[in-house]
């Protein structure tokens, strides 16, 4: 299937690993808790999604391939053929930012166990299950929480010439009958190994995808490995509470010090580091304006937490000294603990916590 897809795909290696893997997840998929979406993004048009979608639709189980689809359209194809692969182009025109009822389906659908939503039928209440794999064209980003539901695929235009598309090249008929001798025959482990780092929706995402890796053999799982983590770098789809929560971390132990102020250190730290989020903040959901991050933003951030701002006042106190608002280390311990992955950088301070708590 590699070869396959390189012949009409112009993209990197790890991608295309990815492609192939999700491609096999469709076949297996309801082994799993969770079926990862697969985004085709392009930064303008012609640059190949189309193509990717095609190839997948040879190749998928039960593939149903739209240019532009409805609510009511998703609802009756699943009611009718449950677990088929949803193919859609043209994502960034069904306005998803806004149309609440298609953001819930392609969100909810990613669980595939009771993925279930309630509508009135002819007057009659009546569950419809939204759970299916699903694969989508777009040549914008789409909302975060469905961005953090899926593997992304970047694409761009290639410097070289690919093959045209031809639906009746022979390799897909060939390729589609060992995929079938596969499922038919694989022992997958439900709970494979997962990369340094890799939890949460990550994990989620790559979990069927590792584990069919592993179950190919010949190295496809080291390779699959590293093919997440680097597809799985960018950390703008990541919680957004969990990496606040890391990036406060990240400043505790570079400044050792017990207590930051919100407004005079932390927001100007946390726009500084690389890569950040939080100088361009556009809220939980994505549609905000980008701005820096807000004394306000960090305080809701962290209230699913119970962290709370506090009254801070500097170590030694002199009569001209003045109060702000902050945070003290002490306050996230407990939730970095829960929460991140282990720091790289040892623990700082934890002396003096104590010392100057108030």
């Amino acid at each position: 299937m590699l070869r396959l897809i390189e012949g009409y795909i112009s993209v990197t290696e790890e991608e295309r690993l990815a492609i192939s893997l999700w491609v096999l997840h469709t076949r297996v998929f309801r082994q799993f808790h969770h079926t990862p979406r697969l985004l085709v993004i392009s930064p303008i048009e012609e640059c190949g999604k189309t193509t990717v979608l095609k190839v997948i639709e040879q190749l998928a189980y039960e593939p149903a391939r739209f240019g532009g689809v409805t609510a009511a359209m998703i609802y009756h194809q699943l009611e009718g053929t449950p677990g088929i692969t949803l193919l859609i182009d043209e994502a960034d025109n069904l306005d998803l930012f806004h149309d609440r009822k298609m953001r819930q389906i392609f969100n909810y659908g990613h669980e595939t166990y009771g993925a279930d939503i309630g509508k009135v039928n002819r007057g009659r209440p009546q569950k419809y299950s939204v759970s299916a794999p699903l694969a989508l064209g777009t040549i914008q980003e789409l909302p975060r929480p469905l961005m953090s539901r899926s593997i992304a695929i970047r694409m761009h235009r290639s410097p070289n010439q690919l093959k045209p598309f031809d639906e009746t090249d022979r390799a897909f008929m060939i390729v589609r009958e060992a995929i079938q001798k596969w499922a038919a025959r694989c022992n997958l482990d439900r709970n494979p190994e997962m990369p340094a780092g890799f939890r949460g929706r990550t994990a989620d995402n790559w979990r069927p995808l590792l584990a069919i890796a592993d179950d190919l053999g010949f190295g496809y799982g080291e390779a699959a490995r590293a093919a997440a983590v680097v597809l799985s770098s960018d950390r703008q789809y990541e919680n957004q509470h969990v990496t606040l929560l890391t990036d406060i971390r990240t400043l505790f132990d570079r400044f050792n010090r017990d207590r930051l102020r919100t407004k005079a250190e932390l927001i100007p730290a946390l726009a500084g580091l690389e890569d950040s989020l939080w100088g361009e903040w556009t809220g939980l959901d994505g549609t905000a304006t980008p701005h820096m991050l807000t004394q306000g933003d960090v305080g809701r951030l962290l209230r699913p937490f119970g962290i709370r701002s506090k009254t801070l006042w500097p170590p030694r106190r002199r009569q001209d000294t003045k109060s702000d608002a902050g945070y003290y280390r002490w306050q996230f311990e407990a939730a970095w603990a829960g929460y991140c992955e282990p720091s790289a950088t040892p623990p700082q301070a934890s002396k003096i916590r104590y010392l100057l708590r108030p």
